[in-house]
């Protein structure tokens, strides 16, 4: 997907890759930035590929939808750096930054890279804690190689922070008669922008309700109900059938794929639900017989020994749609599911007015329609997922982790914030029996910004994958 305007991104390269290394080397007929759109249209292929690559290769593994045969070093809890992600995200981030010094001055693109600029940042401080954002970017502008390490709180809370930035956005949005193009996800639909800056900021507001008062905010955000309605809003950009525009692992080795199998911890929560999406996240095995459908998980982060025990033979492969369909995902910012499972847990903690069953129930109907499923007569009335005031909290994360397949990592950001559902440690895990919360800062930290990266350990606790950031501490 991120190649998916590759010729419009290949025309802005050989428009801004002459260096003017005299003047005879200048070309005045070509301009030296390019195109707001072709920028922005790279931001979210690439931005939304991150989020779908990143989900199957990591995000799934840490909330146990699925595990790994070959020791891949996460599913054991040796997370490393993942400097690959961070060093694509500050490029996204400076790209967004491009857009909105353009010449042209268009509010409409400086607000929606607002938006993203905020989903960004929020990647970055969630996974890494402790990140440079307010210095960042300043090196061609400012000659600041070497930004601070700001702290989550302010990342989150100040002016131009998280929850400022999307505030900002939607303020110009529904103010400007500015247009834009290049939008892969809305087509360019201003309206569908201002919803989802306001879905995503109840996402966030709720992500640090344990740390401070946000009922008020909360209760802001939705005045006027523009947010999320149905999953016509999803913030979404879908693979395409044709090439290069394919889903990643369905032009991978076959290994790639069948390396990576149905958790136990998955199995355990699906099927007692008897839930249809099983059969769509994971296939059958060998064992099933007619119309009898058997899934089997195996336990995250095995050693070859313990796996040994287990008839790899006979453990479900991920769903088909994963593997045979070349546009069968779609890059996930946020979906309608994951906002109504947002506003439930939000309203059975008194943050906002309401009925959490209402927005439960509405999420988990979304969760179905967004994989065209339909939902069993009995399966809202099931005892099991119900909620009748003995374990509602628990119930709607479950359901919210369950909508939250491949979405990136948040069904980890949710099991780290709220413990549920509540995982299995590894046996064979590389962490001290420890849930991990964070990548380790990547070593060019180290190298080029020592002292900021010195500071920034020392206020987090260490440069480890247990050192909590301010939202979850």
């Amino acid at each position: 997907m991120n190649k998916i305007i590759i010729t419009f991104i290949g025309l802005g390269l050989i428009l801004t890759g002459c260096q003017k290394f005299d003047e005879f080397n200048n070309n005045p007929n070509s301009p030296e930035d390019a195109d707001p759109q072709f920028l922005l249209s790279n931001v979210l292929a690439e931005a939304s590929d991150n989020q779908a690559y990143w989900g199957w290769h990591a995000g799934n593994f840490l909330a146990q939808y699925s595990s790994n045969l070959e020791f891949l070093p996460i599913d054991r809890y040796d997370l490393s750096n993942n400097e690959g992600l961070w060093n694509d995200t500050y490029r996204l981030l400076n790209d967004m930054q491009d857009i909105t010094n353009s010449p042209d001055g268009n509010e409409a693109y400086s607000a929606v890279c607002k938006i993203l600029t905020a989903h960004q940042v929020a990647l970055l401080t969630d996974l890494w804690t402790d990140v440079p954002f307010f210095e960042a970017l300043q090196g061609k502008t400012q000659g600041n190689f070497t930004p601070v390490f700001d702290n989550q709180e302010a990342i989150y809370t100040s002016e131009n922070g998280i929850l400022d930035l999307l505030k900002q956005a939607v303020a110009t949005l529904e103010t400007t008669s500015e247009s834009i193009q290049g939008d892969l996800m809305y087509g360019g639909d201003l309206n569908k922008w201002v919803k989802f800056a306001n879905s995503l900021r109840i996402r966030y507001l709720l992500r640090i309700s344990d740390k401070m008062d946000v009922s008020d905010e909360m209760e802001a955000a939705l005045l006027g109900a523009n947010v999320f309605t149905s999953n016509a809003d999803n913030a979404v950009v879908p693979y395409l059938a044709s090439s290069p525009n394919q889903w990643t692992i369905y032009n991978e080795r076959e290994g790639r794929y069948v390396d990576v199998r149905m958790s136990k911890t998955a199995e355990d929560i699906l099927t007692p639900l008897n839930d249809p999406r099983m059969e769509f996240y994971y296939k059958r095995t060998v064992n099933s017989d007619g119309g009898i459908a058997v899934y089997s998980g195996i336990p995250n982060g095995l050693s070859r020994e313990n796996q040994l025990a287990y008839d790899l033979s006979d453990i479900s492969l991920m769903g088909s749609f994963l593997r045979d369909q070349p546009d069968g995902v779609k890059g996930a910012f946020m979906t309608h599911a994951e906002f109504q499972f947002c506003l439930a847990e939000a309203a059975n903690k008194g943050l906002i007015p309401g009925a959490d069953i209402l927005y439960y129930q509405a999420g988990i109907e979304a969760s179905f329609d967004f994989y065209g499923l339909e939902i069993p007569a009995e399966y809202l009335s099931n005892p099991l997922i119900f909620l009748d005031g003995t374990a509602d909290l628990e119930r709607i994360m479950t359901q919210k982790w369950i909508a939250s397949f491949m979405n990136g990592y948040e069904g980890w950001l949710d099991v780290r914030r709220t413990g549920f559902p509540t995982l299995t440690i590894p046996l064979d895990n590389l962490n001290g029996d420890v849930y991990p919360v964070r990548y380790r800062y990547p070593s060019t930290e180290q190298a080029v910004n020592a002292t900021n990266y010195n500071a920034a350990v020392s206020h987090i606790g260490g440069d480890n994958y247990n050192s909590k950031g301010w939202w979850e501490e």
